[in-house]
């Protein structure tokens, strides 16, 4: 599909335009070392990729008995990726050219992330990224997040464009089933998880990094595949 097919382009932030994904994993397997509750913490992580901070906390009642201690290692993780992001954090390969390739062709952008609101914007500013984004949707702003397609169907009611015209870019599962849900079309640019071979007639396209983006997009391309 060509950008003329759609009117808006909807980011997900975190494994898509931050490469953060892997700096918080590293952080998280470090906090569950040192007498944490879940094993396995790397393989394990995975699973949180997508959700906002009440998922997170369901999550972690599978480990752990109290939303009290959810809290603490939630807490204890993000601190010390707070830290460490203030070096460390770096952009995803291609994502200015893609974020300006959008831009000039005059198609709306918002970023839709399971992260809270104000560490979003934070996180966003510090990068430079702030001013592609017409407007930011933070987890902590819909009842139900990813996968669930609130967040998405929130993200295009805010635009006021049908989901039909809009292009979901995700690197998670849980995002993925959001966009999809939502009734939007969905690019996968897979981060730590792979594209699944069952989203084959689901999703726009698979492509493996930003940097083939806008080169996907001029060619208009329904499917393509890693």
């Amino acid at each position: 599909m060509a950008l003329s097919e759609y009117d808006a382009v909807l980011w997900d932030m975190d494994g898509v335009l931050l490469d953060s994904e892997r700096l918080v994993r590293a952080v998280f397997t470090e906090v569950m070392a040192d007498g944490g509750p879940v094993p396995d913490p790397g393989q394990r992580y995975l699973e949180t990729i997508g959700l906002n901070r009440g998922g997170l906390i369901q999550w972690f009642l599978n480990y752990v008995d109290s939303v009290d201690s959810a809290e603490f290692w939630i807490s204890k993780t993000g601190d010390r990726y707070a830290q460490l992001a203030k070096t460390e954090l770096v952009l995803k390969p291609g994502v200015i050219e893609s974020l300006e390739h959008v831009a000039r062709s005059g198609r709306r952008q918002m970023v839709v992330t399971s992260t809270p609101t104000a560490l979003a914007e934070t996180k966003l500013s510090t990068a430079g990224l702030t001013g592609y984004f017409e407007s930011l949707l933070g987890g902590d702003q819909v009842s139900n997040g990813k996968p669930h397609p609130e967040p998405y169907l929130a993200g295009c009611e805010r635009l006021g464009v049908s989901p039909e015209r809009a292009l979901v870019i995700e690197d998670s599962p849980n995002g993925v089933r959001a966009g999809l849900a939502a009734g939007c079309a969905v690019l996968h640019v897979p981060d730590l998880i792979p594209t699944d071979p069952q989203w084959a007639d689901q999703l726009a396209a698979a492509i493996a990094s930003l940097e083939e983006f806008p080169a996907w997009l001029e060619r208009g391309e329904r499917r393509h595949w890693l």
